[in-house]
């Protein structure tokens, strides 16, 4: 990371390091699978949530319903991710590539959400353990004197099905289960599984 972002504070800044990896992938045509680690994510900004949808399925669609009125809408986003000015073109987006998500029961509220999108758009992978869930976006609020706490939304961020939304507070059953903690983290373990699901598809598609 150290070759993109001299500086502390953009280690932790999706949008950048998004963009640094982008920049490698599309300059290198021999990149074929992108597996995005979301196992120890425990959620964040919605804003980066949509920013890395976006540039792995080149536009996404975020839902959200009201469970006491029954209202649902939708926000549909894509990304400038090469920084070119302009939004969802061929350089902003590796949904040519396969894609794969890892998950674990840590993986919560925005942590959450990108595996159900991924999920629901059945354009990626999901491996792992089944993620913690997580469906109301946090509301900030105080009390008169001045005390500032963390509430949950009353609404809820959904996947959409045959024209349904269903929340995602159940968390991402994955496709694929990996049963071994240590074996998340061993990248040699991962690229074997990563490899023999693409074999198992090659195969069906060509039987």
């Amino acid at each position: 990371m150290n070759e993109y972002a001299s500086k502390h504070e953009y280690a932790y800044d999706t949008i950048t390091m998004i963009h640094a990896v982008n920049e490698k992938i599309q300059a290198d045509s021999n990149i074929e699978n992108i597996v995005l680690d979301l196992s120890c994510n425990t959620g964040g900004s919605a804003i980066s949530a949509t920013f890395v949808l976006s540039w792995l399925l080149g536009e996404t669609t975020i839902n959200i319903t009201n469970p006491l009125s029954g209202a649902k809408w939708s926000a549909t986003y894509s990304a400038d991710v090469n920084l070119d000015g302009e939004f969802g073109g061929k350089g902003d987006t590796v949904q040519d590539k396969n894609i794969f998500c890892l998950i674990s029961p840590i993986s919560f509220s925005c942590g959450n959400l990108v595996p159900s999108v991924l999920k629901a758009s059945n354009r990626a992978t999901i491996l792992g353990v089944t993620s913690g869930g997580g469906a109301a976006p946090v509301h900030y609020t105080s009390t008169a004197d001045g005390t500032i706490f963390q509430i949950s939304s009353k609404y809820v961020l959904s996947v959409s099905k045959n024209g349904s939304n269903y929340d995602i507070d159940q968390g991402v059953e994955p496709h694929y289960h990996i049963n071994r903690p240590e074996n998340f983290y061993n990248t040699e373990k991962i690229a074997d599984l990563v490899r023999s699901i693409n074999e198992a598809k090659f195969d069906i598609e060509n039987s």
